[in-house]
């Protein structure tokens, strides 16, 4: 007499270290992406903050942590630049979960226009 084993065991037995291996693979590229796409420049940093945190609350933290530079392809991403020596500090301080260099954030680097040279609106 030979015992049978069920087909979704044995599905179960070929798909869970495949699924490991993906899964290594997969943390393994965005590990390296996130060694590779660290700020070059310690005075400029792309602040990927907390996406459920409301504007309001990112600017904030934002304007806490340096001078915002910009404002990224997300809502939850924002351009600083501020004090070389601390920015990065500040900004984690702040509640930013990463910190890129904005030239390789791409669309990140949308810059803030600048409304200082602009007519007044007369009301």
């Amino acid at each position: 007499m030979s015992t049978r084993i069920p087909a979704t065991r044995r599905l179960a037995a070929v798909a869970g270290p495949a699924a490991l291996a993906t899964l290594g693979v997969l943390l393994s590229l965005f590990a390296a992406a996130a060694v590779d796409a660290q700020p070059r420049t310690p005075g400029r940093v792309a602040a990927v903050f907390p996406p459920w945190w409301s504007p309001a609350q990112i600017v904030g933290a934002a304007g806490s942590a340096g001078d915002i530079a910009g404002a990224g392809g997300a809502s939850f991403i924002v351009i600083l630049r501020g004090d070389p020596a601390d920015l990065s500090q500040r900004a984690r301080q702040a509640g930013a979960l990463l910190l890129l260099d904005p030239a390789l954030a791409g669309v990140c680097a949308r810059p803030v226009p600048d409304l200082s040279s602009q007519e007044p609106v007369s009301p």
